[in-house]
C-alpha cells in the first residue's frame, strides 16, 4: 500500500513497498499526481515489470541507445553522424539531467536555442535540415527510454517540431545556377586546358555530368564505366573517406537512392569521347595510370577523386570563368530546378534524384514548385476565362 506525505517545500512524496521494503518513487507537485504515479508503480510491481529508475541520467540512456542499440543496426557512416550529434548537440544540454525530470519546456528551449544561434556573418549557424536531424535523434532516444528501457511512461518529445517558417526560409536559399550561368561555366570549361594533361578534360566532364544527372558527388565518384549501358546509368554505390582519407565503396543513403536513370544523347556522346580520350592517355602516357576498378572520373594517377579536391578545383574554375562559386552540390540543385522549370513532372524529378519521397523534393525546391504551380494556375485561368 502506497503512503504519502507532504514535505516542507509543499510537494508530496510517494512511497511504495516491494518485497517487504518501502522506497520513495519521487516527489510531486500535488497529492493527486503522487497517487497516480504510485498506482502506476504498484501495477508494474504486481505484474513483475521493470520499475522506473528516477535517478537514471540522460547521459546513460543516450549512450546505451547509441552504442548498444544503434551501432549494430546502422551503417558505420551513419553511426559516426549520430555519435557527433549526441556528443556535441545533446549531451551538453541534458547530460547530467535525470531522464524522468526532463520536461517538454526544456526541449522547446533547446529547439529555440539552435534556431537562434548566428554565425559571424549574422546568418543562422545551423540549417533547418541539421536541426531536424538533431530533434530526430533526441526523439529516438526518448522513444528508446519509453519502449525498450521502460523507464518513462511517455515521450516528452512527441510531436515537437522545428518551426515551419524556418523550412520556408531555407528552401528559398537553395543555391543553383540559372541556365545562362551554367552555359557560361560549361563553355569556359570546354575550352580550358589543364597544364599537365590539356586534352584530359576531367572537370568539364564532371561538371557537365553533374548538371545533366543530378547525382550526389559521392555517387558520381563511385561510378564505373560498366554502370553505363546504352543510355542508362545505374547508381548502386558511393564513395566514403575515413579519417585517414582512405576511400572505400559503400552502400547508398537509402533504398530509394538505388536507381537507374536515362541520359540524353549529348551527354552520352560526351561520355564516349571522354572514355576514348582516357584510353588514349593510358596507352600514350606511362604516368597516366588506369584505375583498377574502372571508374569514370579518375585522376591521372588512377585514383578516386576526393570531395575536397573537387571542391577546391570547382572554386578555382568558377573564379576563372567569372561565375559565382556555390559549392559542389549546386549542380544537383541546378539539375532539379532546370527540370522543374522545363515542365518535368515532380515525381519524375524525385525518382531521378533518389529522394525518399516526393515531399522531400517539393520541400527542397519550395519556391520553384510554388512558382510552377502559380504559372499552371494562370494557364488554367486563361483557358477557362476564354471559354466563358
Amino acid at each position: 500500500m502506497a503512503t504519502f506525505r507532504k514535505l516542507k517545500s509543499g510537494k508530496w512524496q510517494a512511497r511504495v513497498s516491494r518485497n517487504g521494503k518501502e522506497f520513495s518513487i519521487g516527489t510531486f507537485r500535488t497529492k493527486k499526481e503522487a497517487e497516480i504515479e504510485a498506482g502506476r508503480v504498484e501495477e508494474r510491481i504486481y505484474y513483475g515489470q521493470a520499475l522506473n529508475d528516477r535517478n537514471l541520467l540522460f547521459d546513460k540512456v543516450a549512450k546505451e541507445w547509441l552504442y548498444d542499440y544503434k551501432k549494430s543496426n546502422v551503417k558505420e557512416s551513419t553511426f559516426v553522424q549520430l555519435e557527433v550529434i549526441v556528443r556535441l548537440h545533446l549531451l551538453p544540454f541534458f547530460e547530467n539531467k535525470r531522464i524522468m525530470q526532463i520536461r517538454r519546456s526544456e526541449l522547446n528551449k533547446w529547439i529555440k536555442h539552435y534556431s537562434e544561434i548566428k554565425n559571424k556573418n549574422g546568418d543562422l549557424k545551423y540549417s533547418y535540415g541539421a536541426r531536424l536531424k538533431y530533434l530526430s535523434v533526441l526523439k529516438s532516444i526518448f522513444h528508446y527510454a519509453v519502449h525498450e528501457l521502460e523507464v518513462l511512461e511517455k515521450n516528452p518529445s512527441d510531436r515537437l517540431k522545428v518551426p515551419v517558417q524556418d523550412s520556408v526560409a531555407l528552401k528559398k536559399d537553395v543555391k543553383y545556377y540559372s541556365l545562362n550561368e551554367l552555359k557560361t561555366l560549361l563553355k569556359f570549361m570546354k575550352t580550358y586546358k589543364h597544364q599537365r594533361f590539356p586534352e584530359y578534360q576531367l572537370y568539364f566532364m564532371l561538371m557537365y555530368f553533374f548538371s545533366e544527372t543530378g547525382l550526389r558527388i559521392s555517387e558520381a565518384l563511385a561510378l564505373k564505366w560498366t554502370d553505363i549501358e546504352e543510355n542508362k546509368i545505374t547508381i548502386e554505390r558511393q564513395t566514403k573517406r575515413d579519417y585517414n582519407n582512405k576511400v572505400t565503396l559503400t552502400t547508398l543513403k537509402n533504398t530509394s537512392s538505388y536507381r537507374t536513370i536515362a541520359i540524353n544523347e549529348q551527354l552520352l556522346k560526351e561520355l564516349k569521347k571522354f572514355k576514348l580520350k582516357q584510353n588514349e592517355m593510358f596507352l600514350s602516357n606511362k604516368t597516366f595510370r588506369r584505375n583498377k576498378d574502372g571508374i569514370i572520373f579518375q585522376n591521372y594517377l588512377g585514383n578516386y577523386l576526393t570531395p575536397s579536391t573537387v571542391r577546391d578545383s570547382f572554386l578555382n574554375y568558377c573564379k576563372k570563368a567569372g561565375v559565382d562559386y556555390k559549392g559542389t552540390h549546386v549542380f544537383r540543385h541546378t539539375h532539379a530546378v532546370l527540370l522543374l522549370e522545363s515542365g518535368a513532372n515532380i515525381k519524375f524529378v524525385s525518382q531521378r534524384l533518389g529522394h525518399k519521397t516526393i515531399k522531400t523534393t517539393a520541400d527542397t525546391y519550395l519556391d520553384i514548385t510554388e512558382k510552377i504551380e502559380e504559372d499552371e494556375l494562370k494557364k488554367f485561368a486563361s483557358y477557362t476565362n476564354n471559354n466563358i
